[in-house]
């Protein structure tokens, strides 16, 4: 019922921009709360280098001129999606205040390095996945080549680089240009403590349509992407990576976990999931989407292990 009442309210513009306005608002008050001067950090971002030029080396032509059409819709409380720099600039900041939460019990007691354990989270149940299906030496024994789809800014891709320290080469995709653009600025200025940079590299690519050809990938991984997905897209993604994956190779994902009792409580709350679906056009088709289903369907085994990586998201892992 709720999502029903949300979706008749959100076709209204004015009303879209208001519920928008308002959980952007509350991520920049949270951020605050946390000591993060979103602002200061974001113009500083801004100031970083000659941005005009990093997106035409950023950009293929070719990939922009067939983006397809439910990539060109608002995502975020940003009218312009992800094809803007407002949302390449802010991604990173916002993710702290996103994930600040993922491990509160009541919902609003705040943790700094919620992101981060997010994300570590994720290859910690990866890790058993893979240990479940290919036994215990797979991760080192197996994986040298790395896909990352949907890398936005990097942040998923400089994880995989920790998580598969023998891997030679990882490459993080996105349908975004203006993304690709921060991620390699990141990779270029990154500093001491950060993973190495070799082997590393970003292009603007579809999922749909990876840059591989077959067979020659050993892990595509996907964080925090199949929710902003419509159901035939995130099936095409899915079909195309059994296709660039070796035979053993693994695909992996994290996302939210519909099933998960804090996904519930908003699902049914009308002014919490309000303010959710005005930034997740495709929220409700990702949350009736069974992706088991799905990665069986593309060619996948299977034996499909899907297990917790936070009290609110689930980790998806199949051969």
């Amino acid at each position: 019922i709720a999502a029903e009442i949300v979706g008749a309210v959100l076709k209204f513009p004015p009303l879209w921009e208001a519920a928008s306005k308002g959980a952007k608002e509350k991520m920049i008050k949270r951020a605050g709360d946390l000591g993060v001067d979103w602002q200061r950090e974001v113009e500083s971002l801004r100031c970083a280098t000659d941005w005009e030029k990093a997106l035409a080396d950023a950009t293929d032509d070719a990939v922009l001129a067939s983006t397809p059409a439910y990539y060109k819709t608002s995502f975020h409380a940003y009218p312009e999606g992800n094809l803007g720099w407002a949302p390449a600039h802010e991604v990173e900041v916002a993710a702290v205040a996103v994930h600040a939460v993922t491990f509160s019990d009541d919902g609003k007691t705040l943790d700094a390095n919620g992101d981060e354990m997010l994300r570590r989270g994720y290859h910690d149940a990866q890790a058993l996945g893979m240990n479940a299906i290919g036994g215990p030496d797979v991760r080192a024994n197996s994986i040298r080549t790395i896909v990352d789809v949907g890398c936005s800014s990097g942040l998923s891709t400089r994880e995989l680089v920790r998580a598969f320290p023998d891997a030679t080469r990882v490459v993080g995709i996105d349908l975004s240009p203006h993304f690709i653009a921060v991620a390699r600025h990141a990779l270029a200025t990154r500093r001491d403590g950060d993973p190495p940079g070799w082997g590393v590299s970003f292009a603007h690519a579809a999922g749909e349509r990876l840059p591989f050809e077959d067979g020659s990938v050993d892990l595509v991984s996907s964080c925090l992407v199949f929710h902003e997905l419509p159901s035939d897209a995130a099936a095409a993604v899915i079909a195309d990576a059994f296709r660039a994956l070796r035979p053993g190779g693994y695909f992996t994902m994290m996302d939210m976990d519909p099933t998960a009792p804090a996904f519930e409580r908003i699902a049914n709350n009308v002014f919490a999931f309000t303010a959710f679906k005005s930034t997740e056009p495709y929220l409700e088709q990702y949350a009736s989407l069974d992706v088991q289903d799905v990665v069986r369907a593309a060619g996948f085994e299977a034996r499909v292990e899907t297990l917790p990586s936070s009290p609110r998201h689930r980790t998806i892992v199949a051969r």
